[in-house]
C-alpha cells in the first residue's frame, strides 16, 4: 500500500503502516471530480498516489493550494476536531489515492501511542507549512492590491 511513501508516516513503524495500510482502500477519480466540499464532515483523508487535486478555501477571497507530489495527504481536518472539511478538493488531473478513515487512525494510534506522537508531530508541521503558504499568497496580494491603488507621483 503507498501509505508508506506519505510524509504523514515518515519514521512511523512498518506494523503500525501495516495496520493502517490494511483498511485503507485505493481509489480512483477522474478529471473534475469532487473528493470533498467545504463544510461537509470529514470521515477520512487522502495520500496522493498520482494526479493533482486543487484545494480551494473560502467562496469571496479564495485561497488554492494544489495537492501534486506522490505522498502529500490532503483533507486532514478528518484528524483534527471538529472534524470538519476546510476546503474543497477537485481534481485537476486523473488521480489516485488512498483513502483512510478517521476511525481506523484513532483506533491505530490508541494502540500504538508512540506511533500516534509521531503521526500527530508530522500532521501540525504539515498544517503549519499550509499556513505559511497560505499566508504568502494572502500578503503578496495584498501587497499587489496596495501597488496598484498608489497614488502615481510622476
Amino acid at each position: 500500500m503507498f501509505i508508506r511513501e506519505a510524509d504523514l508516516f515518515r519514521g512511523v513503524s512498518q506494523r503500525t503502516i501495516a495496520e493502517i495500510g490494511k483498511e485503507s482502500i485505493e481509489e480512483n477519480y477522474k478529471t473534475g471530480d469532487v473528493l470533498f466540499r467545504e463544510g461537509e464532515e470529514a470521515e477520512a483523508f487522502y495520500v496522493l498516489a498520482e494526479g493533482r487535486v486543487d484545494i480551494s478555501i473560502g467562496e469571496k477571497e479564495v485561497v488554492d493550494f494544489v495537492v501534486e507530489r506522490p505522498g502529500e495527504i490532503f483533507g486532514w481536518a478528518a484528524l483534527v476536531e471538529p472534524y470538519l472539511r476546510t476546503g474543497t478538493a477537485t481534481c485537476i488531473t486523473d488521480v489516485r489515492v488512498v483513502k483512510v478513515a478517521r476511525e481506523v487512525m484513532e483506533r491505530v494510534m490508541k494502540k500504538h501511542p508512540e506511533d500516534g506522537f509521531i503521526i500527530m508531530r508530522h500532521l501540525t508541521g504539515i498544517i503549519a507549512q499550509r499556513l505559511r503558504t497560505a499566508y504568502q499568497a494572502a500578503s503578496s496580494e495584498v501587497d499587489l492590491m496596495t501597488a496598484a491603488h498608489a497614488p502615481s507621483y510622476g
